[in-house]
């Protein structure tokens, strides 16, 4: 039972809403957030207009939420949880996981869906401007763990191999946002393929 309600002495309903219903509505907030952050950045979408996508009042924000920073960090941190299961089901059984990560980040899919895509490509330009460390520090951990990861995916090895994780990773995170930046579909295509052909053919040799 989500709801409670409660007739009192005077016949007055008290309607209270159960723990468990506020901490779905909790969860659902950070989910619209997480999509419509990436869709239109944190600056882009003010607290009144996020509370009403998620069909929720202004005035419930702030007995879920410190402040709008909170519930960015918060967002960003599930949307990363998402973007990670996703890509670990990519590397799963893969026989090339280099390839199939390449192919699966740099892809027509990933450009035309920022709102569900890599916060990286969408947000990591608010995480430079922000002055918030919780925030800060959720896109320092996200890139240390895409470096590590592409460090033992990519040929060779110790210091050689992190430089590789570091221009690839950049590359991949550039392409998604050049191919979202222009208007013509021919060169945003264009754009995606020349660089998984340049990370494949030069992680071939």
């Amino acid at each position: 039972m989500m709801i409670v309600i409660i007739v009192n002495s005077k016949g007055w309903v008290i309607v209270k809403i159960t723990r468990e219903q506020v901490e779905l509505n909790r969860a659902h907030v950070i989910d619209t957030a997480a999509t419509l952050f990436r869709e239109r950045g944190i600056d882009g979408i003010g607290i009144a207009d996020l509370m009403k996508a998620a069909g929720m009042t202004h005035g419930g924000f702030y007995r879920q939420f410190r402040s709008k920073n909170d519930l960015a960090a918060q967002a960003v941190a599930h949307a990363v949880e998402g973007t990670s299961s996703e890509i670990s089901a990519v590397l799963d059984g893969a026989d090339d996981p280099l390839s199939a990560l390449v192919r699966f980040y740099v892809s027509p899919e990933h450009r035309d869906a920022p709102s569900s895509g890599c916060s990286l490509a969408t947000l990591a330009i608010d995480a430079a401007r922000s002055t918030d460390p919780a925030l800060q520090a959720l896109f320092g951990d996200l890139i240390g763990k895409y470096i590590a990861l592409l460090t033992t995916l990519v040929p060779g090895d110790g210091r050689v191999a992190r430089e590789e994780a570091i221009a690839t990773l950049a590359e991949m995170v550039g392409a998604i946002i050049l191919s979202r930046a222009v208007t013509d579909r021919a060169t945003s295509d264009e754009i995606l393929r020349a660089v998984v052909n340049d990370l494949l053919t030069r992680h071939a040799e």
